[in-house]
């Protein structure tokens, strides 16, 4: 009973950070003897571990979808560079081919 109590409290995402807490502390204030509290405390450092790794997953996932959107924009930004680059080497060496002298701006 106990095990799916706080299973469901923490995989719940409706529920708000406030009424987990009081969840939480209610199973702390339901102790009777000294197995049943370190059998609970056990299981909310489980919980507390497994909330952390999930944190964890869930930043590691943002960064690398933000460090993959720089790496896309900054690559997009080079390509364009060389593109603009190039087209102005062509429309140089056309212009010689053709006899047209640039000019100065």
């Amino acid at each position: 009973m106990e095990v799916v109590l706080a299973t469901a409290i923490s995989s719940s995402s409706d529920d708000s950070q406030e009424v987990q807490e009081l969840d939480i502390n209610r199973l702390y204030f339901d102790v009777v003897d000294g197995e049943k509290m370190t059998f609970r405390i056990k299981l909310l450092e489980e919980e507390v571990l497994h909330m952390r790794e999930n944190q964890e997953r869930i930043l590691q996932q943002h960064l690398e979808a933000e460090v993959q959107q720089q790496v896309q924009h900054e690559v997009s930004h080079l390509r364009q560079q060389s593109d603009d680059r190039f087209k102005s080497m062509e429309e140089r060496w056309f212009d010689e081919r053709n006899g047209v002298i640039p000019t100065l701006i």
